[in-house]
């Protein structure tokens, strides 16, 4: 029983001891950084113009214009 209690208190400070380092990474590489998008974010893509479409004819009931779909931005 005293050496179970003294193995849950030898566990809780060496615990607590690491709990405030940094974490080590793996290897010899720094941690991978997210990609950033590519694409601009101002140019619509056909999907976009699409629904964009569909929500235009279900407000005004009118149907769009086909050849709009296809202009570049």
């Amino acid at each position: 029983m005293l050496l179970r209690g003294a193995i849950l208190i030898l566990a809780g400070v060496l615990l607590a001891g690491c709990a405030n380092s940094q974490p080590l990474s793996t290897g010899f590489a720094s941690p991978a950084q997210a990609a950033e998008p590519d694409r601009d974010p101002s140019k619509k893509t056909l999907a976009s113009k699409v629904l964009s479409a569909i929500a235009l004819e279900r407000v005004t009931g009118r149907k769009p214009d086909p050849a709009r779909l296809t202009e570049l931005n």
